[in-house]
């Protein structure tokens, strides 16, 4: 079989892979409606951190902070078993690939691609990032005329987002944190302190009445 021949059916396969994970994303990726539940608890959660940041509620503050590490914990393993069967799927094919196409290993390219070489798989690695340059291109002009995205990241991202701590509300988190945990040290050390402010006012009224009297 001529090279030309192997390229257009590389250039197939790639294209039909291409197609299968776009498929594999559709089954395994996360649905609308549970894109949209995840955003309305990480509203949920956020709305009842500043309520108890505002109150100052210790017990509730740590209570939304394991909450929250659970949920993150729960979206991170949403997208990691996906994205593990895919591996695991696109393994195999590739092997099946190797043996095919074993004896085009080199020779369909005039000048090798490093790590890839001038066979097969380097053909596939052109045609794959050609191809996703491509749908990628489509999907940024689809969004400037639309202004919609077609991209679950981007929503997943504004799910983190949500429930990632700012640096004000971590730095408030912290503080009440802080306080709780020094507990009565902290009330002794500032007893100390508004005991030596008293001390030094009396001192300087007293100070002040002397210079009166000399007067």
């Amino acid at each position: 079989m001529s090279n030309v021949a192997i390229i257009l059916q590389i250039m197939g396969i790639t294209v039909g892979m291409i197609i299968l994970g776009m498929f594999l994303n559709k089954i395994l990726g996360l649905s609308k409606e549970k894109i949209t539940e995840f955003k309305e608890k990480a509203l949920n959660i956020q709305e009842r951190m500043r309520n108890a940041q505002a109150t100052g509620d210790i017990r509730i503050l740590t209570q939304l902070q394991r909450e929250t590490v659970q949920f993150t914990k729960q979206i991170m393993l949403k997208q990691f078993i996906p994205l593990c069967l895919r591996f695991v799927i696109f393994i195999g094919i590739f092997g099946i690939l190797g043996f095919i196409y074993a004896d085009y290993s080199s020779g369909l390219l005039p000048i090798p691609i490093l790590f890839f070489g001038n066979g097969w798989v380097a053909m596939y690695f052109i045609f794959s990032i050609s191809f996703s340059l491509i749908i990628y291109g489509v999907k940024k002009l689809y969004k400037r005329i639309t202004g919609k995205t077609v991209s679950t990241q981007v929503n997943l991202r504004e799910i983190m987002e949500l429930v990632s701590p700012s640096p004000r509300s971590s730095g408030m988190s912290f503080q009440v944190s802080g306080t709780a945990s020094s507990g009565p040290s902290r009330i002794t050390t500032v007893n100390a302190d508004m005991a030596s402010h008293i001390d030094d006012e009396s001192n300087q009224q007293s100070d002040s009445w002397k210079d009166r009297i000399e007067k």
